[in-house]
């Protein structure tokens, strides 16, 4: 028996509505021109088939316009049985596993609940397949553009939120806060696709493909980019840590729990990312630290202090001229200051410290404490976050700590924080 936790209700309610939409809309189908039902079925499988994947699992594809074009075209009712259709059969060619089923099938709903809602809502304010006139329907158009994307954003935010446990404003900043522009973006060409196969028929239909595809090919270069700017970080942090073999690893520990403790603090996702980088790079300046003093068995001396105590600076000057990491470095370079004001490289206190920096410093000092170093063996987990616990308003700033704690309890990253 199926437990109807959060998840299997959302998947049960998709799954209701768009039975719901294929039923009503059965008798169009049979009386459906086949052909340009066919055609446009094709057309959809070609843009979902060259989706590009974000983060969250969740992916992006040129298929709407081709769902406002069949709408305009065929009516609502027979483009819900083309949403169906060309997913169901993407999710075949992807051969289904079986510990995802339910997920994927829940998916194809999406896409029938999101035409079938927009194309209804589109018909209900004047709109008629086969008739396009912008100057005569433009709320119509408007409306159906508006009611595609709130109802793919609201119920896949909805979805991610259960699934990952994360709250709806963090899934929207994170994955889909740069989606609208892209649906302004891409309805003009599923306007044009109507038009087009209305006056010159299906052979005009090539024409549309060359925008379309060009359209998802500059998003997927986008993306690329944003990928490689990550990998570009990574490696430079491995760059450093090869310094210090008892820091190899340091620097994406402290960037996946600094990630999580932003998180937690419900910080959006611009945030996130400059954390991120700067958390990969926070002890980029150690490049100028020699070798002998990183890796000194002993206490250091006042003098190597004080060399040590350069990083921050040197590493913020590193990074503040290249365009995407301007905005981390301010990060980086107040990562070591402390509530106190005891802190370097300036001494800095309370609120003066970036936030990102002091979730950092959280991040950092964990990572430190539960790590062998040269000079003692890893502390306890419970006994690091203690100390921590400890230093909570002299040293660091008492919300962070609170949600590193709430990060260790709800994630149960106790393992994966050192490992």
């Amino acid at each position: 028996m199926i437990k109807l936790n959060k998840q299997n209700l959302y998947f049960l309610i998709i799954l209701l509505i768009a039975t719901l939409f294929l039923i009503y809309s059965y008798k169009s189908l049979l009386a459906a021109d086949i052909k340009t039902f066919i055609i446009f079925t094709i057309l959809a499988l070609l843009a979902e088939t060259l989706s590009v994947r974000l983060v969250n699992d969740a992916e992006v594809t040129v298929g709407f316009a081709v769902f406002i074009g069949s709408i305009l075209v065929l009516g609502y009712e027979v483009s819900i049985w083309v949403a169906f259709m060309s997913e169901l059969l993407c999710e075949i060619r992807h051969r289904i596993p079986y510990h995802t089923f339910f997920k994927k099938i829940t998916n194809i709903g999406l896409y029938i609940v999101m035409v079938g809602g927009s194309g209804l809502i589109y018909e209900r304010l004047g709109g008629v397949p086969g008739y396009i006139n912008l100057q005569q329907n433009l709320f119509g158009f408007l409306a159906l553009i508006l009611t595609y994307f709130l109802i793919n954003v609201g119920l896949l935010t909805i979805g991610l939120s259960i699934l990952y446990k994360k709250s709806i404003k963090y899934i929207f900043s994170t994955t889909f806060k740069w989606a609208l522009p892209n649906y302004i973006a891409l309805a003009p060409l599923g306007i044009l696709l109507a038009i087009i196969y209305i006056n010159i028929g299906a052979l005009g239909l090539l024409l549309f493909l060359i925008p379309l595809l060009v359209a998802r090919h500059s998003f997927k270069l986008y993306m690329e980019m944003k990928k490689v700017y990550l990998e570009t970080i990574q490696a430079l942090a491995t760059a450093i840590e090869a310094k210090d073999p008892y820091t190899r690893g340091h620097s994406e520990r402290v960037a996946r729990l600094a990630v999580a403790i932003a998180e937690e603090l419900k910080m959006d996702s611009d945030f996130i990312s400059n954390l991120q980088y700067a958390a990969l790079l926070h002890d980029i300046g150690k490049i100028g630290i020699p070798e002998e003093i990183l890796n000194k068995p002993c206490k250091l001396s006042e003098d190597e202090f004080s060399k040590i105590k350069t990083h921050p600076a040197l590493g913020a000057s590193i990074v503040k001229n290249v365009d995407f990491l301007a905005q981390a470095s301010s990060f980086i370079m107040y990562h070591h200051e402390r509530m106190d004001g005891s802190g370097y490289p300036v001494g800095l206190k309370g609120e003066e410290i970036p936030l990102g920096a002091e979730i950092i410093a959280v991040a950092d000092v964990f990572d430190a404490l539960t790590t062998d170093r040269p000079y003692r063996k890893a502390w306890r987990l419970e006994d690091a976050l203690d100390e921590l616990e400890r230093s909570s308003g002299v040293q660091f700033r008492p919300a962070v700590i609170k949600a590193l704690k709430k990060v260790l309890e709800r994630e149960k990253i106790w393992k994966d924080a050192v490992n």
